[in-house]
């Protein structure tokens, strides 16, 4: 923008940046509808961003219900805003740590027999983090400056 100066790393701008992108309003109020019961409303939110042109999924059908609809809304949320910081905390809130962050994280080899062309797929486990999140990790900790400045705090449990 020539009015806001020149375009460099060294000029501080002044215009905004967009922090929420409406899909993650629409997910927020389809999740907190869902916490309080209402799965109509919750379905319709999801569905408004499946719906997009950009996207243009298929809308979760009103025979998932319950559990199966919590599912919906939280594999939404990690494809829909993947990349944009979100998912750290997501899990946290939802307390899931221990089941996603345990996961072995896996990939495929490929081999190829070059004289008959018949492919070959190896499962390997690249990394095997298994144990390593514990509930307590759920909560962050305190920092202890913030203890020292108000003795009646207490550390969060497990740190």
């Amino acid at each position: 923008m020539p009015e806001d100066g020149p375009f460099n790393w060294q000029t501080q701008f002044t215009i905004q940046w967009p922090y929420f992108r409406i899909a993650e309003i629409y997910l927020n109020y389809a999740e907190a509808k869902f916490e309080l019961g209402d799965e109509n409303t919750a379905r319709e939110y999801v569905n408004k961003v499946r719906r997009r042109t950009s996207v243009s999924l298929p809308d979760i059908p009103a025979t998932v219900t319950g559990e199966d609809l919590r599912r919906r809304i939280y594999n939404e949320r990690r494809i829909e805003l993947a990349f944009e910081s979100h998912r750290f905390f997501d899990v946290r809130r939802w307390k899931i740590g221990t089941t996603v962050e345990n996961a072995k994280t896996t990939t495929y080899d490929i081999y190829k027999n070059l004289t008959t062309g018949v492919k070959r797929y190896e499962k390997v486990v690249l990394l095997d983090r298994s144990g390593t999140f514990q509930d307590y990790m759920s909560l962050l900790p305190i920092e202890q400056n913030e203890i020292q400045r108000n003795p009646g705090l207490t550390q969060t449990p497990g740190y």
